[in-house]
């Protein structure tokens, strides 16, 4: 065989080697939910709660809104489902929370529970973020 024909076959069945190849697969970072809180909302008689109880399940996402100028707690965190205002965060837990909103941490909310015989205290909420882990 000749020196050309050889170099030839080799990049020849190199080429077919990466064309018949896959392709790595693209993978979503792997995340780690972290628990923040399982609390029931604070002032949930005194706004729009007893109205939008009954929109409420188990499992709906709940929007919170930071309000860092509130004049009775300045780590005050709103409660909100679509244009109901139901409380906020009670002021025991709202620090920390409070804080990784402001570094632009993703923070979410899930409705745990409801027991509308437990009036105040009738919808209990989880409160947490997903953290990005290196895959090992």
């Amino acid at each position: 065989m000749k020196r050309k024909d050889f170099l030839k076959n080799i990049l020849i069945g190199s080429a077919a080697a990466l064309v018949n190849s896959p392709l790595p697969a693209k993978t979503e970072p792997a995340t780690q939910k972290i628990r923040l809180a399982v609390i029931f909302i604070a002032g949930f008689q005194h706004y729009n709660g007893p109205d939008a109880e009954s929109l409420l399940e188990t499992g709906m996402p709940l929007q919170l809104n930071r309000v860092p100028h509130n004049s009775f707690d300045k780590n005050a965190v709103e409660i909100w489902t679509g244009d109901a205002k139901l409380g906020y965060l009670p002021r025991s837990c709202n620090k920390t929370i409070a804080r990784l909103m402001d570094k632009g941490v993703g923070v979410e909310a899930l409705v745990l529970g409801l027991d509308p015989s437990a009036f105040p205290y009738s919808v209990k909420i989880e409160v947490f973020y997903f953290k990005d882990i290196e895959a090992l």
